[in-house]
């Protein structure tokens, strides 16, 4: 029943406050949908089988369409990595007329084109500081919820949590990256909301989502977190943007970080990231070192076709590139085991080129907005795009190990480092005349983190 209660209110509520207040609670509810994929779950006989993406998506056009006028101001193309976005549809589109699977190719191509849709309306409709904050609080709820599932479904006879993914990440390693760069986010929230009761909410979604990742197994999560958290403590300690007491505040919250994973941490997931380590390169008993193979592999497969062979071309050809001694279980045709050898296999040299540049324009606008912050002091705004780099470093190192090159998730740590580069560079709220004081509900937006 809780399920129920959480979906519907999510659902019904989000839909209302998208026509009545703002269209961007249209993509929270979207993100929702997402996370909870309702169809697949065991309580879908409590609601109607429908397309809840699909209406949702519906909803995000007609609420845009209702303030078009307003929202048009934004211009795609004025944010770099959008660019690149529309430059990777046209090469899968391309792909269509050789592709090795077309049937898999068409679905691939497709769900791609609908993403890259849904990001261009949702880059329009969130555009304020107070939209982002909340299409990431959606960010971190959705995840909170797979950590709810986690909890309840507990580890199989494998030592892992299965069965809880979404859509696009139904099996337990692209779950766990799907998840892994909310906890950053969360940190941030907590760190600097006024609000007892959100840094609450932050601290049982935090743990929700932690005991997930631990329960899950996934090392290259762990391997994840790691890097995001070491990345946004990093500023803490050594940027510019400093507070009094800040420094002493970081290493409070490393020591209760660490006490908070000593007790979420158990046997299972200290062997599992300790194999990390322990593994060998070998071709005789498979590992994840043998990985190494794959990704050569895949880079003698796009000396023959450069441009790509369409979605899952690696699984296809991989018996005719992997080594004749190489040990891969009970088939051959197996997965390249990283996004950016996904690329390079399904769309070619261009594809990756395009993948690469697409990473690179949205470090260089959070760093053009980090710039710009600073002039500002804006403090707690530098912090969020400090945040967002955070969670785009966890789940760009967890898809270097994994086929996530057209998650959803990965896109929408495209999508936050537009929207920011859109609301601090092109498009940056004025500042207040000298002792012209905010609006309350300028304020009470800020407070709440809702548009």
């Amino acid at each position: 029943m809780l399920n129920f209660v959480l979906f519907a209110g999510s659902y019904g509520g989000g839909a209302f406050l998208a026509v009545f207040r703002s269209p961007s609670y249209a993509f929270m509810v979207y993100q929702i949908v997402y996370f909870m994929n309702p169809l697949e779950r065991w309580w879908s006989y409590m609601i109607p089988s429908l397309s809840y993406s699909f209406f949702t998506v519906v909803l995000m056009a007609g609420v845009f369409a209702k303030d078009f006028k307003q929202h048009n101001k934004n211009s795609l193309l004025a944010a770099p990595q959008f660019k690149w976005i529309y430059l990777i549809a046209a090469a899968y589109f391309m792909t269509t007329f050789y592709a090795v699977l077309p049937a898999a190719n068409s679905d691939g191509v497709t769900n791609y084109i609908k993403m890259a849709i849904i990001l261009s309306i949702a880059y329009k409709i969130v555009d304020t500081s107070a939209k982002l904050d909340g299409v990431l609080a959606a960010f971190i709820g959705g995840a909170a919820y797979i950590g709810y599932l986690a909890r309840q479904s507990g580890r199989d006879y494998t030592g892992r949590v299965e069965g809880i993914g979404t859509v696009d990440s139904p099996d337990s390693n692209g779950i766990a990256a799907a998840i892994a760069p909310t906890l950053i986010l969360g940190l941030y929230y907590f760190w600097f909301s006024k609000s007892k009761i959100i840094k609450f909410g932050i601290v049982i979604a935090c743990a929700f989502t932690a005991n997930a990742i631990v329960l899950i197994n996934s090392r290259a999560s762990f391997l994840a977190i790691i890097a995001s958290v070491g990345y946004f403590f990093m500023f803490l300690f050594f940027s510019k943007m400093q507070k009094k007491g800040q420094k002493g505040s970081a290493i409070l919250l490393i020591l209760l970080g660490l006490v908070a994973a000593a007790n979420v941490i158990d046997e299972t997931a200290i062997k599992r990231f300790q194999s990390i380590k322990e593994q060998k390169m070998d071709t005789k008993q498979e590992t994840g070192k043998t990985r190494v193979f794959f990704w050569i592999a895949a880079m003698e497969m796009a000396k023959d076709h450069p441009f790509g062979a369409g979605v899952k071309a690696f699984e296809y050809y991989a018996p005719e590139y992997l080594p004749q001694n190489l040990h891969t279980g009970a088939s051959r045709n197996r997965s390249v085991h990283s996004s950016w050898f996904e690329a390079l296999t399904e769309v070619g040299y261009p594809g990756f080129i395009f993948l690469v540049m697409m990473v690179f324009s949205s470090y260089n606008a959070t760093r053009k907005c980090r710039a710009a912050l600073m002039k500002k002091n804006s403090y707690e705004e530098f912090y969020k795009i400090v945040a967002i780099e955070s969670a785009f470093i966890a789940y760009l190192v967890a898809m270097s190990f994994m086929n996530r090159f057209r998650a959803e998730i990965f896109y929408w740590c495209i999508l936050f480092t537009a929207c920011a580069y859109n609301i601090y560079i092109l498009n940056p709220a004025p500042e207040p005349e000298e002792g012209e004081e905010e609006d309350e509900s300028t304020k009470s937006a800020k407070k709440w983190m809702l548009p």
